[in-house]
């Protein structure tokens, strides 16, 4: 299985979403990307670094990467976080995206994962993880 995280800029939700389902599922293929233009090359944010050392996950070399038609044609499955990451994966790839983009909160019956990147403690990082640790249960549960 080849699972592809995407959110805004690769440094929150979509990076723990590749390092939770790694440490979960070590025999599938994972990455994540960003969907806003970037370069790429940044490192997952200090605060869900912190927030994920805590709750036992390892985060050493997880860097952002921007996305790319080889990364979408690559991937069996591609998880978004929200409206605004649905919107932008349609304007870039058109609505044929959806026949395998999916909106991981879906696996848990909750409307969005919530950008914590303005969030002034890692609380909010922390729910994140939480809430994506428990969607990716779902998923490979059916998977």
């Amino acid at each position: 299985m080849k699972v592809l995280f995407v959110c805004h800029g690769n440094i929150n939700r979509s990076a723990a979403g590749e390092i939770i389902l790694k440490q979960m599922k070590p025999e599938w293929e994972v990455k994540s990307a960003a969907l806003k233009d970037t370069k790429g090359g940044e490192i997952t944010s200090k605060k869900m670094r912190e927030a994920l050392k805590e709750k036992g996950y390892q985060t050493e070399g997880i860097r952002s990467t921007p996305i790319s038609q080889g990364l979408v044609d690559w991937a069996d499955v591609i998880f978004y976080m929200d409206n605004s990451n649905e919107k932008k994966l349609e304007e870039k790839f058109g609505q044929q995206i959806f026949s395998k983009a999916k909106r991981l909160s879906n696996y848990i019956g909750i409307p969005k994962i919530p950008d914590p990147n303005f969030s002034k403690t890692n609380e909010l990082h922390k729910q994140v993880i939480d809430m994506v640790h428990a969607a990716i249960t779902r998923f490979t549960e059916t998977a």
